[in-house]
């Protein structure tokens, strides 16, 4: 096993309370929906794992007990106790202190073709995003990209002039998440914004964000009810 891979670790954001699906979330979180025979974020876990990433960190808020009984064991946790006034950014800078080597961050309501995972893991630059230039959804954090770098980031990237999604997961290197970890102090006082702010400042001090596009492979992200339908009919039988 690569030395790379083996000390990898993985951060999960798993703290929001799923607003925009309120009919699922209210009764249960909504990386605990069920697409198949398992949850979305089991389903994440045991895709980390079976790489040989067992250093799991899940940043619970919402519904926090109802993820640790699902996973168990399988994960470390850790309860950001401010979930109902911030976005993202702040989840994962309330794990700063983890983010001191190699990891995977990925967001928990998403669903990953388990190749999506291993080709991050196998990328060796500072930054890799996962990304998918077939599709430019309204309600996901579209990218603009020249040649094989991403130059732009970011939900306020219009539909018509966005060239793909970010889809919610991302490798970073010892030397990218040092970097990363920087970026996110600076917004500190933030309490609004997804971590891809703290992306949009690596790229604006030249820094290279790469990617690997996943547009002929399976994922899905749930925002939204009618989201888990599809998602929920595509691959149910899988």
């Amino acid at each position: 096993m690569d030395e790379g891979i083996f000390l990898m670790k993985a951060i999960i954001l798993a703290a929001g309370m799923g607003s925009r699906i309120r009919r699922l979330s209210k009764i249960k979180h909504k990386c605990l929906i069920k697409i198949g025979e398992k949850t979305l974020i089991t389903r994440l876990v045991d895709t980390l794992r079976e790489f040989d990433i067992k250093d799991i960190l899940i940043i619970t808020g919402y519904k926090s007990s109802q993820i640790e009984k699902e996973i168990k064991k399988k994960a470390k946790y850790l309860y950001f106790p401010h979930y109902r006034y911030t976005n993202n950014l702040q989840t994962l800078l309330y794990a700063k202190k983890m983010i001191n080597g190699p990891f995977i961050c990925s967001f928990s309501d998403v669903y990953f073709d388990q190749q999506i995972i291993k080709n991050l893991i196998k990328n060796k630059n500072d930054f890799c995003l996962g990304i998918d230039t077939g599709k430019i959804l309204k309600n996901t954090m579209r990218i603009i990209k020249m040649d094989n770098k991403i130059t732009q980031i970011g939900s306020h990237i219009e539909v018509s002039k966005g060239n793909g999604n970010f889809i919610g997961i991302a490798k970073f290197s010892k030397n990218g998440a040092n970097k990363l970890k920087k970026a996110l102090n600076h917004f500190k006082e933030n309490n609004e914004d997804y971590y891809t702010i703290a992306l949009e400042k690596l790229i604006k001090e030249k820094n290279k964000i790469n990617f690997f596009d996943c547009k002929s492979l399976n994922w899905g992200e749930i925002d939204l009810y009618k989201d888990y339908i599809k998602l929920k009919k595509k691959y149910a039988s899988k």
